[in-house]
């Protein structure tokens, strides 16, 4: 039987672990998101921090009702959230 450090990559689910980091050779970063049910169509979407860092912002991806979440000082430990 296989240890875990003998294991590829995705063979064992680890839910303690940091998520994967950046490709070193795309240079592609995550992009920071929050997860919102939209309550007007009832389906789930992600809205994603602006450039400026400023707020998250994003819309229905059924009826493109729109939804802005400012960042501020503190924060909140949530990355779900209901919305519309």
């Amino acid at each position: 039987m296989k240890s875990r450090n003998d294991s590829r990559p995705g063979e064992f689910f680890d839910a303690s672990s940091d998520p994967v980091p950046p490709d070193p050779h795309t240079g592609r970063e995550s992009r920071p998101f929050l997860g919102i049910q939209f309550r007007c169509c009832r389906t789930y979407g992600r809205i994603y921090r602006d450039s400026g860092r400023t707020q998250y912002k994003g819309s229905c991806p059924r009826c493109g009702s729109r939804v802005s979440v400012p960042i501020g000082p503190g924060g909140q430990g949530s990355r779900f959230f209901s919305a519309g």
